[in-house]
């Protein structure tokens, strides 16, 4: 990041998760680092009781944790398969509270608009068939673990294909933007067990 008034930084970021498929457990570990050197790590695991029902988080860094996740809680992958299964069905605008470990606060509101749904794009074909899908755009706005809060800390617009890939998205933070598209993407074989 350059700014006018002090020196560059550099950031980098990696961010790992491993998230059941039954959408009730989900590991995180986020490091990032600030011109090389080690500025930030969450690391933990987060276990619900059943679906639409609250859970834990425990957290192992930055220090150990515990929170209580409210009811109706999802993690991204279950976020995502909700937000694919509520276009299909029509609906334009949905909320729910996403728990993705980025901080150590607890599950975050997440509203989502849905726009109208958006045929196979022929030239994005020619890269992947996973890009010969329909999709939807989609504005999610991310709002603070307080509920007290008027405006999200970010927004997200994205085109979201109903196989769950965003071919190009923008994070919206208010006074500047990030825009991300998707270079290269390929299946990973089957399994064979």
């Amino acid at each position: 990041m350059g700014y006018a008034e002090s020196a560059d930084v550099s950031i980098a970021s990696n961010f790992v998760t491993w998230e059941a498929k039954d959408g009730l457990r989900y590991r995180f570990n986020q490091k990032e680092t600030r011109n090389g050197t080690d500025s930030d790590e969450i690391r933990g695991e987060a276990k619900l009781d059943g679906p639409d029902k609250g859970g834990a988080v425990e957290f192992e860094k930055p220090q150990p944790k515990s929170l209580k996740l409210p009811a109706s809680v999802l993690f991204p992958s279950a976020h995502t398969i909700f937000l694919i299964d509520k276009a299909q069905a029509g609906e334009n605008f949905i909320s729910r509270q996403i728990f993705d470990g980025a901080t150590v606060e607890n599950a975050v509101l997440v509203s989502a608009v849905i726009g109208a749904k958006v045929e196979p794009d022929a030239d994005a074909a020619k890269k992947s068939p996973l890009l010969n899908r329909p999709g939807w755009r989609v504005r999610l706005a991310f709002f603070p673990a307080d509920q007290k809060a008027e405006k999200p800390d970010y927004e997200l617009g994205m085109l979201l294909l109903d196989n769950g890939v965003s071919r190009d998205m923008v994070i919206d933070y208010g006074e500047y933007s990030i825009r991300a598209k998707l270079d290269d993407i390929e299946a990973l074989p089957k399994p064979g067990c």
